[in-house]
């Protein structure tokens, strides 16, 4: 099974916040947690988003191993696990955990698993109107990392 990513391109975004309705429906969230949240900085919009990282610093800090891979390269939270103890927020270098207050677990972007499985793409990619999202299997973005990175004498 592939390894996908997502990799959202910071000055492409033009701050719609699509992403974020998007995910907010598809993941029946209320008001307060995002799991996809656009921020504006002096007329710059940055997007914050799990990576879902190869060494995950939210998973090695999880006390209770509440969180793992799937077969995707997806990073999830077992709910059922979860003591709420909010480590993993401390440790996510991105600012990507939320915590749901209600249910009182940590919660993130789980790259739309629920979708994958139906052979969809993720909500956020999916209304993306700039296409500042990029969405595949891990080794095609590395690709297209590296050719956008190297002048075009290098290609």
């Amino acid at each position: 099974m592939p390894k996908y990513s997502l990799l959202f391109y910071r000055k492409d975004c033009m701050g719609c916040h699509a992403c974020e309705v998007a995910c907010k429906q598809e993941h029946r969230l209320g008001v307060g947690p995002r799991l996809v949240r656009v921020e504006e900085k002096s007329s710059d919009f940055f997007p914050v988003y799990c990576h879902h990282c190869t060494r995950a610093p939210c998973k090695e800090a999880c006390p209770v191993e509440a969180i793992s891979r799937d077969a995707n390269g997806a990073v999830l939270i077992d709910n059922e696990v979860c003591i709420g103890c909010r480590e993993c927020l401390e440790a996510c270098p991105f600012g990507a955990m939320q915590f749901d207050d209600e249910q009182e677990v940590a919660i993130k972007c789980d790259m739309c698993t629920e979708r994958l499985s139906q052979g969809l793409t993720p909500a956020c990619y999916s209304v993306c109107p700039t296409r500042c999202i990029a969405w595949g299997g891990t080794g095609a973005i590395t690709e297209k990392l590296v050719n956008e990175a190297l002048p075009r004498s290098m290609r």
